[in-house]
Order: C-alpha cells, then sequence, then structure tokens
C-alpha cells in the first residue's frame, strides 16, 4: 500500500469505508431503485488479464510445443488433430488398437471412429459406395456427367426414388430414408458394416441402413482390425440386390461366403489362393501401401471408375502363354483365315461354363401379375424357390445358366432416370454391353441376360419408376394400396419423370449384367481336351448376338450392318 508522510493515504481511507459500508450493506435492505425505476447501466468491461501458458497439444507427444516429424502419425505432412488418436499415445499394440479402445471407452456410435479417423471419413464421402453415383466414364453419351445406381434404371426394383428405405438398407450409412438425407454429415456414415470382424454385424430389414437391434455394436467396434475388410464384410449386400440371394447377379450368392474349389476356384476354403473380395477388387495405394482412397475397383457395371480393379493376366499369363502343352493348345492357337480364332475370347467365357451352380437365380421377373393373393404360394420344383410374390409378381429361376455372349469394349448403354428412360419398341433394352466385332477395343465376354416385364407409361413409352415401398415417398405405396396407377403417380414425381398420360401398361424389358464370379475348375471350362464342340455345332451359342447368321464353324457368315 501507498504511504504519505507517514500516514496512509486518503483515497486508501475512503476506499477502506466504502467497502466496509458495502459489506454491511448485505446484511440490510436493497437501496432504492432510481427516480425512474431501473438500475444504472453496467460499467465498462476491465481489460484481459494475461493469457496463461498454453497447454499441450494432443499431437505434442514430448511436449516441447514443436510438430516433429515422428508426430505425423497419418502421414499427410501436416502435424494437427489429426494425428491425435489412441495409437499416437502409446496406449495399445496396433493389432489390439480397436479392441483395447473400446474395451476402456463405449462405441457411441459413427463419431467414436471419426475422433481418429476424421479425414478419412472425408474422403469416403467422396466414394461411390457412399453417393452411389460418380463420374459416368463408361456410359455411351454422358461421359463426364454424375451418374450411378441412383438413376440407373433395371428390371428388377427398377428405381431407387421414392423407395429409398427399402433400397438403402444395404447402403454403408445409416438414416438414407428419403431425398433429405444429408451425404455431407459424416456421421451418417457406417464404418462398422465394411469393418466388422465378428460376423455378426447386419443392417435391419428395411430400416435405411440402420443396424440390427440385436447387434452388439461394442463387440463389433472392438473387432474392427487393421487387416482388410473380408468377404464376409461384402457379400451381404452384394447377394442380395435385386431383393434376395443371388437374384440379380446370379455369380454372387451368400454360399460364395464360405465355398468350396469346387464352385470358385479362387474363393474356394479348400484350395488355393482363398482370395477376399478385395485381393481383386482393390483401393488405390501409394509406394508404401498406404490406402489413398475407400474407392474400390470395379468391373464398370456402375460406370463409376474407382480404384483398382485387378484382370485375369494381373496374375495369369496371356493366353497363348498359358495355355502351352496343356490340352487346349489346339484350340487356343487355331488359325481362321490367317488369324487365331479365339484371341479375343476374354478369360471369362471358357473359365465360367455356367453360373448360379450352387445357388439358384432369377433370369425373368414379371411384374404385372404382382397384386393378386394368391395361397398357396408356387414353388419351383428344381429349386424350392417361390414362383410368385404378391408384392412383386412371377419370377423364373434357374440353376446352371450358360452365359450370354457379346462383344464389350468396357462402355455400356443404360436407361437413365430422366435422361434416356424411354424406349421405341419391345423388348426395351435397359443396359447392354457396347462393342461389335469391328471394333479393335472390343473382346467377347460372359453376361446374364435378365428378361422381365414391368410398368410404363406406354402413350409416352417411358419406363416409370413405381413407388413400391413406405409412406416417406407418399401415401399410396404399391406394397400397401395394391393400386399401380397412383404408385406410378408418386414414383415419377419423386423421380423427376413426366406421367402425362396417366396410361400405363407392362412392356418387356432385357438387361445384361456382366459374369465374373465362380470360376470353375480347369477341366469344366469350355474347350478342355480340345473339345470344340462345348460351343459350336449346334445352338449352344446366341451367334446373332455376336454378329453371325449362324455357327461360323458351319458356314455362318458376319452380319454386316
Amino acid at each position: 500500500m501507498t504511504r504519505r508522510n507517514g500516514f496512509f493515504s486518503h483515497a486508501f481511507i475512503l476506499l477502506v469505508l466504502s467497502l466496509g459500508l458495502g459489506l454491511a450493506g448485505c446484511e440490510g435492505d436493497d437501496g432504492a431503485a432510481g427516480m425512474d425505476g431501473r438500475d444504472g447501466t453496467d460499467g465498462t468491461d476491465g481489460a484481459d488479464g494475461t493469457a496463461g501458458a498454453p497447454g499441450q497439444a494432443c499431437w505434442d507427444l514430448n511436449n516441447n510445443s514443436i510438430g516433429d516429424p515422428e508426430e505425423d502419425i497419418n502421414g499427410d505432412g501436416v502435424i494437427d488433430v489429426f494425428d491425435c488418436n489412441a495409437y499416437a499415445g502409446g496406449a495399445y499394440e496396433a493389432a489390439q488398437l480397436h479392441s483395447g479402445y473400446f474395451t476402456e471407452y463405449a462405441y457411441e456410435g459413427t463419431g467414436s471412429c471419426l475422433s481418429c479417423h476424421g479425414k478419412l471419413a472425408d474422403e469416403f464421402l467422396t466414394t461411390a459406395h457412399w453417393k452411389w453415383e460418380g463420374e459416368a466414364a463408361n456410359i455411351e453419351g454422358v461421359a463426364g456427367q454424375m451418374h450411378g445406381k441412383k438413376d440407373i434404371l433395371n428390371n428388377f426394383c427398377i428405381g431407387i426414388a421414392s423407395n429409398e428405405g427399402r433400397c438403402t438398407q444395404c447402403h454403408a450409412g445409416y438414416g438414407w430414408a428419403d431425398e433429405t438425407f444429408d451425404f455431407d454429415d459424416p456421421n451418417n456414415i457406417d464404418c462398422l458394416v465394411c469393418h466388422d470382424q465378428t460376423g455378426t454385424y447386419a443392417k435391419a430389414k428395411p430400416a435405411a441402413g440402420m443396424p440390427e437391434g440385436t447387434v452388439d455394436l461394442q463387440a463389433v467396434a472392438r473387432s474392427v482390425a487393421m487387416d482388410r475388410p473380408t468377404i464376409s464384410n461384402c457379400i451381404d449386400c452384394h447377394a442380395g440386390a435385386g431383393g434376395g440371394d443371388n437374384v440379380k447377379h446370379g455369380d454372387l450368392a451368400l454360399s460364395l461366403e464360405n465355398t468350396t474349389f469346387e464352385y470358385d476356384v479362387h474363393m474356394g476354403k479348400d484350395g488355393v489362393p482363398k482370395y477376399e473380395c478385395v485381393d481383386c477388387h482393390q483401393v488405390k495405394r501409394d509406394g508404401d501401401e498406404k490406402m489413398l482412397s475407400h474407392g474400390i475397383g470395379g468391373m464398370p457395371y456402375h460406370s463409376v471408375d474407382e480404384g483398382i480393379m485387378k484382370q485375369c493376366d494381373d496374375c495369369h499369363l496371356g493366353a497363348l502363354t498359358q495355355h502351352a502343352g496343356s490340352s487346349v493348345e489346339t484350340v487356343i492357337t487355331t488359325e481362321v483365315n490367317g488369324r487365331v480364332a479365339h484371341e479375343r475370347l476374354a478369360c471369362q467365357v471358357c473359365h465360367i461354363p455356367t453360373f448360379a451352380r450352387h445357388t439358384s437365380t432369377k433370369v425373368d421377373w414379371d411384374w404385372s401379375t404382382a397384386g393378386a393373393v394368391v395361397d398357396p404360394i408356387p414353388k419351383d420344383p428344381v429349386t424350392g424357390r417361390d414362383t410368385y410374390d404378391r408384392k412383386k409378381g412371377t419370377f423364373i429361376w434357374a440353376n446352371n445358366v450358360r452365359p450370354e455372349l457379346r462383344f464389350f469394349n468396357g462402355t455400356w448403354r443404360k436407361m437413365l432416370v430422366g435422361v434416356n428412360d424411354t424406349y421405341e419398341s419391345e423388348p426395351a433394352i435397359m443396359a447392354e454391353p457396347v462393342g461389335d466385332f469391328g471394333d479393335p477395343e472390343a473382346m467377347i465376354y460372359p453376361f446374364k441376360k435378365m428378361v422381365g416385364k414391368q410398368p410404363a407409361d406406354v402413350v409416352n413409352q417411358r419406363i416409370i419408376v413405381p413407388h413400391l415401398f413406405g409412406t416417406a415417398g407418399g401415401p399410396n405405396p404399391f406394397w400397401g394400396t395394391w393400386d399401380w396407377d397412383l404408385a406410378l403417380i408418386e414414383g415419377a414425381a419423386k423421380a423427376g419423370q413426366p406421367y402425362t398420360s396417366g396410361d400405363f401398361g407392362f412392356v418387356s424389358t432385357e438387361m445384361f449384367l456382366t459374369v465374373n464370379h465362380e470360376v470353375a475348375p480347369k477341366e469344366q471350362a469350355y474347350g478342355y481336351d480340345n473339345d470344340c464342340s462345348d460351343c459350336h455345332f449346334d445352338d449352344k451359342v446366341d451367334w446373332a448376338g455376336l454378329g453371325w447368321d449362324g455357327d461360323p464353324v458351319l458356314g455362318g457368315d458376319r452380319i454386316v450392318p
């Protein structure tokens, strides 16, 4: 305190007196308000105090306040909060990271994953598995535009608009129930569906991608490994496409999860090499094998070019070298008119002689009979599967289906909502490969040919997306009202399709799907033991579909447009 001439200053004495009076006042009544009944105005705030010493940054493991190279845990060249994770702290061994972390801490949804993997989530939001669309590199006429599963029409469940809650039960996210779903919110990502290692994780049906209530999410979170997804993570959704096991693709059944060499030489558990899906359907990695993107490579069915799709010759030799000295060498090297006759056959043509060898597939779907009450439900005598469903109509099932052969240069013609969803004649072609004999880029590939009969505006000849499921797309889903007209009005409105005529009918359709799985043992391959009759001398092959007016071995000529 300040002393002046041996006495306390007057200012200090006045301060003490005022404090004393103020403290004494706490025991008495408040003073009267001002003349206008209001309190006086607040005084001016004082200056901020001196800032405290900085705390330790979560990434600063040695507390030296410097971003050291070894603290760049995620390897992005920047040392920041994205390097803050359980592994960075050294609390757990890498192999036990998730097991240890989620034993100590509760799994509370995607946010628990994002606390360490936030930047990966931002990248995942750009992928086709998330958006169900991407740059259409392989659809004729729309290259560079954004298209995909969201707007490609098909002759199975037809289209997504107005039916999201049902279709998206296999989306890699939570809650895509209608068009308001936020694709920019990383908290909607379902990390567990691809990274579960317990084999117990399951999506509820139908619940817009939400997990089954019986799933122990804490146990699933603990199971997440530093390894890659397995076939168990992939097969549930991909085998279930089209509404049931192996319904759509024909070469992707649930049985592949634990198949044998007899049914697939690559994935058979009793064979070699026992591949997982991601051995061929790869993500892009750098030279140190660090993942660069969640985009997964695939055959260009949905026409989004992501990841790396391994082809046969990435592991095997070229056809002539691979088969030298084998029982099919003559077939491979036979020349016709000075050229090797089979040089344009893709490997799959001979090595997938039939598909749906274990589990039957749907080959015909007639929507026009849907809505009727049928009891008992008829069953296919061979496959044992229902051939009628009130919701969906009449089906034909088949095993050991011989693929259709077509030239294919990697480009598709596809029917897209609002782009080219009209037809000129029947059957309306929903999807077909592009290519012919005269196209040097085209090879012959095997396909599943799916035929159907589906609703359309028959006046304007437009394939219409019907509202089938739930009330998010409107109050009149077909699977509730059984009224096609109301369902088509609502579905068309959600899909942005004009349905001005109000006059619907059912049109015949065709669709082709690639066949790449269920590679058979070599003894079952076409041409084995130089047997030309596997393909020639009868009507086993649709020669017209390949551009010939008949079997070329029997004198058939190429059809020139």
